[in-house]
């Protein structure tokens, strides 16, 4: 694939601010002390770019914000560089929580949804997509449509990066993803339970052949801690990880977009794209904030990756 110096664009239309909590232990029903409280950037979206950028490469984030706390979302997406084209919208950009134990990798995410837009709202998206240059780059769709928006909202936003010559990632899940399909997205990026949703299959090579059928260029399968899969019409892979002692693996999926986009984008082979998507997953799970890595971590993780062929 050619490379391109041309940012990312990076689409997560339900932001929000993130507060990571974090205990010594939690009791259910019982009063919980926290250790510490940290706050920042969330969204599927907004991870990618920030991933991007943190990566050395070139993103511009489009979303939603609201009220107090998205000018405090601007502030944070500032003080860490990323460039981004916001719309406003009524209501408050939303606050998601998540719940940490020291010593657990497993966590406890507190999800607010986002207040519905209107259909003035997404027609203001669609006229950004008109006046962007998207020739020859790549465009990540990432996350649910926020409540009031078309479920072609994507599949529209798809048709327009396609007719300027852009290629996709998509990583969303029911309606909205399958009708992206008709535009044949380059890759489709979901985890196991979402393919087993969109297809009805928990059969993975038949349900990523459906999904090609139906459309879609590639589709790359993860799942969590297990080996990841790739398929388009005449390959089959399989990725496996490193092994890691996770802190916070909030925002792992997010981080292989990111690393997947920015491989592509800068004209990396296929298999060196899957390898850094995998060693940005894996990076990312080494902290506690959730979309942040280490390049340095990325780069010694990757020799810990091993792709095989066929599945």
């Amino acid at each position: 694939m050619s490379s391109s110096s041309k940012p990312i664009i990076c689409c997560g239309f339900t932001p929000c601010i993130q507060r990571i909590i974090t205990f010594k232990k939690i009791e259910k029903g019982a009063v919980n002390r926290a250790e510490s409280v940290t706050t920042g950037i969330g969204g599927k979206g907004a991870n990618v770019a920030r991933m991007v950028h943190q990566l050395g490469g070139c993103a511009e984030l489009i979303e939603f914000i609201g009220g107090a706390n998205g000018r405090q979302l601007e502030q944070l997406l500032d003080a860490e560089g990323v460039n981004y084209r916001h719309i406003e919208v009524e209501g408050e950009t939303r606050i998601c929580q998540t719940l940490v134990e020291t010593g657990n990798p497993d966590s406890t995410e507190l999800v607010e949804e986002m207040p519905p837009i209107i259909a003035k709202d997404w027609k203001k998206v669609l006229d950004l997509f008109r006046t962007l240059d998207r020739s020859g780059t790549w465009t990540t769709l990432s996350g649910k449509l926020p409540a009031g928006a078309p479920l072609d909202g994507y599949a529209e936003i798809c048709r327009l990066v396609k007719n300027a010559g852009g290629k996709l990632i998509i990583d969303t899940q029911g309606e909205p993803l399958l009708q992206t399909l008709q535009h044949h997205p380059e890759l489709i990026k979901i985890n196991s339970h979402e393919l087993t949703a969109v297809t009805g299959t928990d059969d993975i090579p038949a349900g990523c052949r459906k999904l090609i059928e139906r459309g879609a260029r590639a589709v790359f399968i993860s799942r969590g801690k297990q080996s990841s899969f790739y398929f388009d019409a005449v390959r089959s892979l399989e990725i496996f990880p490193p092994e890691i002692r996770a802190i916070n693996p909030i925002g792992s999926g997010d981080a292989v977009t990111a690393g997947l986009a920015l491989a592509f984008n800068t004209g990396r082979s296929l298999k060196e794209a899957l390898v850094q998507g995998m060693a940005c997953g894996a990076a990312n799970a080494l902290n506690l904030i959730s979309g942040y890595l280490i390049p340095e971590d990325v780069e010694r993780l990757k020799n810990e990756i091993r792709v095989k062929m066929g599945v």
